[in-house]
This record gives structure tokens, C-alpha cells and sequence, in this order.
């Protein structure tokens, strides 16, 4: 019976820290699981505008940037499309987009031949700057559709915002 119990136990440890394809995110959370499986269906063959998270769930700074970007992709929803891939787990997609430490995020969309184009994000790591780096490429990617370019400030619309931008 001991050992039966242990068994269960050790199951019971690894179902609950061991997994690897629910890893930060949810299905309640507005951040999209996404895997080798579903990613070029979802994020490569598809006109949006992504920003994707690429973890490590060892990592303590993925870790931390876990309520932010659920957070930014609550805002986003609607507007930019915002996922995640375990990259530890998912070492195919790491390499393919040049992951050499975590968390790398990128913002990707298709160019207007077609291909996939990803961009490192360096910018903070809080949901203001998140939302705010996306929606700029967001603008961007649009109004290059229309063959047009962004502004350098000063237009019509808004405020301004205090520089910052590109």
C-alpha cells in the first residue's frame, strides 16, 4: 500500500507542477496557448496582429510578467491578438524564432507577400507598455495596407503622448 501511495502522490506533485502544455495560461485567461500545433494555423495564416510571449516555466522573470500579459491581453482583446508558447517545452518554435533567453516576446504579422514576420519587443515589461507597443504595430501593420506611413506626430487625432515612439 505504501508504495501505491507514493505512486499517487508523485502523480498527484507532477499533475499539478509538471504541466508543460498549460504552463502559465489558461483556458479562462484571454492569452492563447499556442504550440507547434496550432501556431501556424493560428498566428502564420491569419491577417492579425500578435504579440506572443515565448517562456520558460523554470523562469522566475516569466513567472513575473504572467499577470501583465494577461493582463494586456485583456485590454488587446478585440484588437491585437496576444499568446504564448512554453519555448522550454516547445523547443522547435524557441529556434525558430531565436529565442536566446527568456521571456522573449515578439510582435508578428504577415507581410504583405505573406510571410511571417516577428520582431523583437524590448520595450517594459507592465501591461501600459505592452498595450501601447502593441497597438502601435497595430497601427503600423494597417497602415501599411493602405500603403501608407505612420506619422510623425502632430496629427489630427489626440493628444500626442509624450515622444517615445520610433
Amino acid at each position: 500500500m505504501v508504495p501505491a501511495a507514493k505512486l499517487l502522490a508523485a502523480v498527484l506533485v507532477l499533475g499539478i507542477t509538471g504541466q508543460a502544455s498549460a504552463g502559465f495560461y489558461g483556458a479562462g485567461d484571454d492569452v492563447v496557448t499556442l504550440t507547434p500545433a496550432n501556431f501556424d494555423k493560428l498566428v502564420g495564416k491569419n491577417g492579425s496582429v500578435w504579440l506572443v510571449e515565448l517562456y520558460a516555466q523554470w523562469c522566475s522573470h516569466c513567472k513575473n510578467l504572467t499577470p501583465e500579459w494577461k493582463r494586456a491581453a485583456t485590454a488587446l482583446k478585440g484588437i491585437v491578438k496576444v499568446g504564448a508558447v512554453d519555448a522550454d517545452v516547445h523547443k522547435d518554435l524557441g529556434s525558430r524564432f531565436g529565442v536566446q533567453g527568456f521571456p522573449t516576446i515578439k510582435v508578428m504579422h504577415l507581410s504583405k507577400s505573406g510571410k511571417l514576420t516577428a520582431t523583437d519587443y524590448n520595450g517594459g515589461r507592465n501591461a501600459n507598455a505592452i498595450v501601447e507597443a502593441a497597438l502601435q504595430a497595430a497601427g503600423k501593420v494597417a497602415l501599411g495596407r493602405i500603403g501608407a506611413k505612420p506619422s510623425g506626430g502632430g496629427g489630427s487625432g489626440g493628444s500626442g503622448g509624450g515622444g517615445g515612439g520610433g
